[in-house]
Parts: C-alpha cells; structure tokens; sequence
C-alpha cells in the first residue's frame, strides 16, 4: 500500500484541517435548505376563513318582476347572467318577447329585471314622474327622457346614451362625471332624478 512519511505533529494538522473543514461544510449546507415558515393561528384562520369583505361580494340581490312564472327577489353567485335570474323566476311567460332584454349582460347587485314589459312603457311611466324618490334609471332612460332632466338638453342626452352604448351598462350614477357637459353644478343638480 501507500507509505506516507508523515510526522504525528503533520497528522494532527491534517485531523484539525478536515475537521474544521467537516464543519464549514456542515454549516453552509444546513443554512442553504429552504427554512420552513411558521404561520401562527390568525393567519391560517385567515386563510380558512374568508373575510366578512369578500363573503359580501361573493353574491349578487336581484328583483326578477314583470311577466315571469315566479317573480321576486334571488340571491345570485358574483358573475352572473340576466339569463341565470331569469331561470331562477322560472322563465318567461309563454308568449311574452324577451328579445329586448340583453340574457348575456352580468348581473349587478340591487337591479331590477322587468320582463314583458315594453321599454317605451316602462319610459312614458317614468318620465311622467321622474323626482328624487322615483329616480330615473339611467340603463334604460330613452333621450327623452334625459332630456326633460334640469340643465340636459338634447346634445348631453345622446352623449350620456352614448356613453351608455360604449360601456355596456352604467354601474354608478357619479360615471356621468366622465361624460363632456355633466361636471360640477349640473352634475349636483340632476343626481338625485338618477338611479342605476
């Protein structure tokens, strides 16, 4: 085998050197694991838990009226379609056009969907009586009717149906602060004739 002249004094060097090595190496290879994380009991019931913010949001109220099997109110997931609350009335009426009702648009929470009725019915009733407890509603409001509002002429009405067209549905009635001609003072004016 292999003779190695090699002092006691050259061994015990040798012994410390691997040693010491030994323990360097020890040392980088238990820091360089991933350390586990402690989460303490709030945050995993937080986790388990949803807050009172989110189980808010997690559904959508909405009042089914109009020409339907079973009118009233129901409590909808987030993300839903006029066409789920209207199956949830149980439909339609047989005979009554829906094709005016838009089954696709998401539903928004506390609105009204009045089917078989007719939108020039539902705005001559509106507009005869547009005041702050019988707001107008501003998703289904004809430019007439807009126009009979204080301060809005003919010009500003199609701009706010305009509006209404490029985005889908109004969600709130300060969303007319966008719209050219409706800041300050006409604004204050006519935001509580309007509803969403």
């Amino acid at each position: 085998m292999f003779d190695l002249n090699i002092s006691p004094e050259q061994k015990r060097a040798l012994i410390i050197l691997a040693t010491f090595c030994l323990g360097v190496g020890g040392f980088f290879f238990l820091n360089s694991r991933p350390a586990a994380t402690l989460q303490s009991a709030p945050d995993i019931l937080q986790e388990i838990a949803p807050s009172s913010a989110e189980s808010t949001t997690t559904t959508v109220i909405v009042n089914v009226a109009g020409k339907v099997v079973k009118p009233g109110v129901y409590q909808l997931p987030t993300g839903s379609r006029v066409v789920d609350a209207l199956t949830m009335a149980g439909n339609q009426l047989r005979g009554v056009d829906i094709s005016d009702i838009n089954l696709a648009r998401l539903l928004v929470d506390g609105e009204q969907i009045l089917v078989g009725t007719p939108a020039a019915t539902i705005a001559k009733r509106s507009a005869a009586r547009v005041t702050s407890n019988n707001p107008l509603d501003l998703n289904r409001a004809t430019a007439s009717q807009l126009d009979t509002l204080p301060g809005i002429g003919p010009v500003t009405a199609q701009r706010i149906l305009d509006y209404r067209a490029k985005v889908g549905r109004i969600n709130a009635v300060d969303e007319l602060k966008k719209i050219s001609g409706l800041g300050g003072a006409k604004f204050e004016e006519i935001k509580n004739l309007l509803r969403v």
